[in-house]
Order: C-alpha cells, then sequence, then structure tokens
C-alpha cells in the first residue's frame, strides 16, 4: 500500500506546507501553517516569507527570522505566538484572511515553494492557477474553539493534489499527522454512555454521541424505534443547529467498506427547507458541511465518494456521488458524478434500512435495504473516475424550522472494513478474426449479488461464445487438438454455460450469489471461448484471459 501511495503522491519542492488553520471560532488567534522537511539534512528558512495573496495580490507577508530552520524530517510551525508550542511567532491573531484566498511559502529568491489556495468555491484568479493543484481545498473551514480540526495531510507531506489530500483531522502542530490505522472497525455502540463522545471519531463543531434512539434528549431530536440490532446507537450533528463534519481517526485507506443500520425519514420538509447528510470514503468534506450537491449549490465541498440523502419540500433522495476533487458548479474542472439515485417514500422506504456503500479499484457500489452483510438491496454503482487515497467522513446539515423534527445520521452497527472480494485476470489472450475477447464482471462479487454477471466484451458479433466455470487454473494450448496456436484453456472448467453476442460483441451470463456466509473466501474461475465461424479450424475459438473471482462482502 505504501508503494501505491507513494507512486500517487508528490513533493511540491524541499519543504511541504503540511498543515493550516487561517479562522477560528474564536479571536483568530491560533491560525497558522506547518511546514515539513522531508529530506535527511535541516532546511533553514532565513528570510523566507509566508505571504497570504487574493485575487487583488498580496493581503499578508510575513519575513521568517535567521533561526528559522526546519529539521530533518520534521516540522516547523508558524503562527500566532498564542499558540502553545509555536516554532515562530509572527503575530498574535488576524494573520491571514478567513476565506478565498492563499497562503504562499516563497524563497529568498521570490520563488514560490509550496501554496496551497483555499475556499475556492468562492472564485479562483489566474495568478494562483500555477498552486491549485486540482481544484484548491474547495471547502470552508473554521477551527472551532475546543474541537480542533484543521486542514492537513494525513501522511507527513505526501500530496497528490491540494483538493483531495488536505483532510480535517485533530489539529497537531508541530507533530506527526499520521494516525495509526483503526481499520476494519465494528461498533454496535452498545457499551457506549448515552451522552458521551463515540469513541475514534471527532466532530468540526460537535463529536458524535451515544443516544438511546427510543428516547428523545438533548442528543436525539425525537424518539425513533431501536434497530434491527437493538440497544444504542449513534448520531453525527451538531444539535445548537447548522452543518458538522465528522472524521473517522484512522490512517487513510483506499478500497473500503462502510456499512450500518442507518435510520432514514423520508418526510418531506417544508417549503424552501431541507436536511442532509453524506457519509463518505477516500476523502474528507468541509468544516461547516455545506449543503451538497446535486441539489445545493457548490460550496459544499465533499470529495471522494459518498451516499448522500437529501430530503427537500419535493423529495426525499439518495444519492451515489463521485465527487472527485470536490469542486461543483460552473467554475469547477472536474464537476462531481451522480452515479445513481434512490428516491424515498415516506412511510415506505424508510426507518431503519441497511446501507452499505464500497470502493473496490475504480467500481463504486451503493446498497439500500437489504440483507446485513450480503450485496442484496437496491443497488446503485458506477466508475470512479480518480480513485484516490483518503478518509471515512459523515456530514450533516439542516436547514429547517424547528430542529426536534430533524432526524440527523443516525446508526448502528457500523462496520469499516477494507472488500473481501476481489476480480483479478490471468493468463493471455487469443484473437479471433474480430479482436480479443475479453472478460470482466458486471459488480464486485458479494455474497448476496444476485444481479453478479460475467460480463464478454470484443466478442464475434451475433455469434455464441462459451463461458467456463472452473476451480482450477490449467494452462493447455488448444493448438495441438485444433484450435489456434496459441490459445490456451486456461481452467479447467466444472460448468459451461453459453452467451450469445449482440450487435456490438457484447454479452452477458447472469450468476446469482446467494446471501450464504459459506461462500465467503471462495474462488471461482472464469473464461471465455468466443466462437470465431472465420476461422477455419476444427475449434474455432478465440480466447479470453482468465478471471478469478473471489466471493467475500
Amino acid at each position: 500500500m505504501l508503494a501505491s501511495i507513494l507512486a500517487l503522491a508528490c513533493l511540491q519542492g524541499p519543504v511541504v506546507i503540511n498543515e493550516f488553520s487561517y479562522d477560528d471560532s474564536g479571536t483568530d488567534d491560533r491560525e497558522y501553517i506547518e511546514v515539513y522537511n522531508p529530506s535527511s539534512a535541516a532546511i533553514s528558512l532565513a528570510g523566507w516569507k509566508v505571504e497570504s495573496r487574493d485575487a487583488n495580490g498580496t493581503t499578508a507577508s510575513y519575513t521568517l527570522p535567521a533561526t528559522a530552520s526546519v529539521p530533518s524530517q520534521g516540522f516547523l510551525t508558524i503562527g500566532s505566538g498564542a499558540i502553545s508550542g509555536i516554532g515562530v511567532s509572527i503575530g498574535s491573531q488576524d494573520l491571514f484572511p478567513n476565506d478565498n484566498d492563499g497562503l504562499y511559502l516563497v524563497d529568498t529568491t521570490g520563488a514560490v515553494i509550496d501554496a496551497v489556495i483555499y475556499e475556492t468555491n468562492k472564485g479562483k484568479w489566474p495568478a494562483a492557477a500555477p498552486y491549485l493543484r486540482g481544484e484548491g481545498v474547495w471547502g470552508n473551514h473554521a477551527l472551532i474553539d475546543n474541537f480542533d480540526l484543521s486542514w492537513q495531510l494525513p501522511r507527513d507531506g505526501l500530496s497528490f493534489n491540494n483538493s483531495r489530500a488536505f483532510h480535517l483531522r485533530p489539529w497537531t502542530p508541530g507533530k506527526t499527522n499520521r494516525i495509526a490505522s483503526a481499520i476494519p472497525y465494528a461498533d454496535n455502540f452498545d457499551a457506549g454512555i448515552v451522552g458521551s463522545d463515540v469513541t475514534g471519531w471527532a466532530g468540526s463543531f460537535r463529536h458524535p454521541k451515544y443516544i438511546d434512539p427510543t428516547v428523545a434528549d438533548a442528543d436525539n431530536p425525537n424518539a425513533i424505534t431501536a434497530s434491527p440490532q437493538g440497544g444504542k446507537a449513534a448520531i453525527f450533528w451538531d444539535n445548537s443547529g447548522g452543518g458538522n463534519a465528522h472524521v473517522y481517526l484512522s490512517d487513510w485507506s483506499r478500497d473500503l467498506v462502510v456499512e450500518a443500520y442507518v435510520y432514514f425519514d423520508a418526510k418531506l420538509e417544508a417549503t424552501g427547507y431541507q436536511e442532509a447528510w453524506s457519509v463518505g470514503i477516500q476523502g474528507c468534506c468541509g468544516t461547516y458541511y455545506n449543503l451538497p450537491d446535486p441539489v445545493n449549490g457548490g460550496a459544499n465541498g465533499n470529495t471522494g465518494i459518498s451516499a448522500t440523502f437529501i430530503v427537500n419540500d419535493t423529495e426525499a433522495a439518495l444519492y451515489l456521488i463521485d465527487h472527485n476533487d470536490g469542486a461543483s458548479g460552473a467554475t469547477a474542472a472536474t464537476n462531481e458524478v451522480v452515479l445513481g439515485k434512490i428516491v424515498l417514500k415516506a412511510g415506505i422506504d424508510d426507518g431503519w434500512k441497511r446501507l452499505r456503500l464500497s470502493v473496490s479499484g475504480n467500481q463504486a457500489e451503493l446498497f439500500f435495504g437489504g440483507t446485513y452483510g450480503c450485496g442484496d438491496g437496491q443497488r446503485l454503482a458506477g466508475t470512479v473516475s480518480a480513485p484516490a487515497f483518503g478518509g471515512v467522513y459523515v456530514g450533516y446539515r439542516e436547514y429547517i424550522l424547528d430542529n426536534k423534527t430533524t432526524r440527523p445520521f443516525t446508526c448502528d452497527q457500523m462496520d469499516i472494513h477494507v472488500p473481501t472480494t476481489s476480480l483479478s485476470t490471468y493468463g493471455t489472450a487469443k484473437a479471433t478474426t474480430v479482436g480479443t475477447p475479453e472478460i470482466g464482471a458486471n459488480g464486485q462479487p458479494v455474497i448476496g449479488y444476485m444481479g453478479f454477471a460475467i460480463t464478454g466484451d470484443k466478442l464475434v458479433p451475433a455469434q455464441p461464445a462459451l463461458v467456463l466455470l472452473g476451480a482450477q487454473k490449467i494452462n493447455v494450448d488448444l493448438g495441438p487438438v485444433g484450435g489456434q496456436s496459441g490459445a490456451f484453456l486456461l481452467t479447467a472448467p466444472l460448468l459451461i454455460g453459453t452467451v450469445l453476442a449482440d450487435a456490438q460483441g457484447q454479452a452477458s451470463l447472469p450468476v446469482p450469489i446467494p446471501c450464504d456466509k459459506g461462500l465467503l473466501g471462495v474462488n471461482v474461475l472464469w473464461q471465455i471461448l468466443d466462437v470465431d465461424p472465420a476461422l477455419a479450424i476444427k475449434l474455432p475459438f478465440g480466447t479470453s484471459m482468465g478471471l478469478e473471482t473471489k466471493l467475500g462482502n
């Protein structure tokens, strides 16, 4: 995994902006940037400048003293002298503008060594373009007193772009940002004390709380039934109103499954009002969790992949969204992509439902309803444009008249784990006179996914093809027995199915997978033998590569 991260990441210069905060909820006396030195020797920053720049030019400039130095593989914190352990004090408060600006680290020659452009949902300007690295940091931010989530790189110095790489995490000025992996995670919340903070999570305005869902109190706005698991639950919101971001405290990950029982309230809001939540992986969200797209404006800033639920005065809908780098709207370089949508009806689709969000490779899937631990229920799926490492997050925001009628993100029996399914190819393919047959699948082989299918592409149009199912890999050349030389049989078939390619040379063989935990970890091998009448031989087949599927959840 580390090698993959390093392949994705880039170090912008000899030193890197590793963590920062430009606003806080008090007197703005906790503003700072943290600089990280990845090299094997100390680097002097004597005479360098930390600058703020916006569309109108330089808004603040601070020259660093002769003593400013970043130790090898260490940190230098530059900012308010009110911060305990500050490395270089450049003032006490109001050091940096609070929105739509940039922080620049400039050496003695005037060269920009690193920069971060933030709150780009409010605009971009030509001079900032070389330093955006993606969309800049799109979402809005403040360091909230007593909660203290800053923007930071989860792996010190590693940044594949600004908008996707910076995450909200508990601030660590002068210390490493890296948190140990806490995956897998499983919690039914029953061991928690009602009213206390949920272990393993942090919130921007308020941490998630343990609740008794059947009792209305300061944390639970109204009584609901217990989940199918029973007992206590967890609620994610700021009970004083507005928006709130929550982050799971673990090292960043890529392929993940997040599954839980979630309470859905599909009753429509009054005219002009709404509430929304997101559960996301491979990313993060802004401090305020501004109301999300696709329904709202572009200030939200979610990154990665999310299940997003929005209830307004016209519909209640659950979305699977690829947020890419967090931008949305006319100024976005890469807008979010809605991969699917389910409209929920009050009294029919609401209450406690199993929710399963997963990303594996470039495939994202969302299951609504169905059996916990299985791939049944209503399914949304799509291709992720740019899979990346990131965090697990939950955001909630309300804009309604009476907070007692809200239903913030409320869950039970939450599980976060790396998918145990896999899809991989092996061996070599042999072309027909039309093209080289390709084999794949329409999703991950999750137990319970009754819509699972083996797919073929680049087949001979309007001709049959054989789909082999086996359990043992072989490598038998069909040439000596009447086939093409170099066409290999790659699995010893236990079963053989037949499909008919369409006019585009595509075909699909349904293979329903039962929701049977005894199938977990089972490997099944597949291969397509594509019939080509133009091959004047005894076995007129083109052959696909082999496909190995590992059943899991």
